[in-house]
């Protein structure tokens, strides 16, 4: 009789095991699809930063979203990656000499084909003649097209570096 228990609590067993390991590695992989995810995020965000920096506007126009972008900086808006590029961006990058832009506290969110990023950056150059240093804060909303991440919206915002802010 307890063989019998025995062997009815495994028979009853089994299936609820597997199904519990079979949830286990849905449940570790799409861990390991966000963080994968979260990391190709933060990577076109410094790509975009670092593009940026070189004044390389072939790179960039592979990282924004053509026509669906919108750039908010400060109290200006730019709608669309062309008005970006031709109206704010080009002028001001022929405008700065010795431009350093970096990103850091890259944090990441992913809800299926879109993802959004909080972060902060640094911007040192010479404009005009004088020493720009500034910190700041922005945030990004990228979209999933096919395999890659676009840029869709930025908002940033900046101050000058005072003499608490990490170097």
């Amino acid at each position: 009789m307890r063989r019998l228990f025995l062997l009815i609590g495994v028979t009853l067993l089994t299936p609820l095991a597997t199904s519990v390991t079979q949830a286990q590695a849905a449940h570790d992989h799409a861990a390991m699809t966000h963080r994968t995810d979260a990391g190709n995020v933060a990577a076109v965000l410094r790509a975009l930063f670092s593009a940026a920096e070189r004044n390389d506007m072939a790179a960039l126009d592979s990282l924004y979203a053509g026509d669906s972008l919108t750039v908010v900086e400060g109290a200006g808006i730019n709608r669309g990656w062309a008005d970006y590029r031709d109206h704010h961006l080009a002028p001001e990058l022929k405008e700065m000499k010795n431009f350093q832009y970096a990103p850091s506290d890259i944090e990441v969110h992913v809800a299926g084909d879109v993802a959004w990023a909080l972060f902060r950056y640094s911007l040192k150059a010479e404009m005009g003649g004088k020493a720009v240093d500034q910190v700041g804060r922005g945030t990004a909303v990228l979209e999933r097209r096919g395999s890659r991440w676009v840029v869709r919206h930025t908002q940033t915002s900046s101050r000058a570096r005072r003499a608490t802010d990490p170097s």
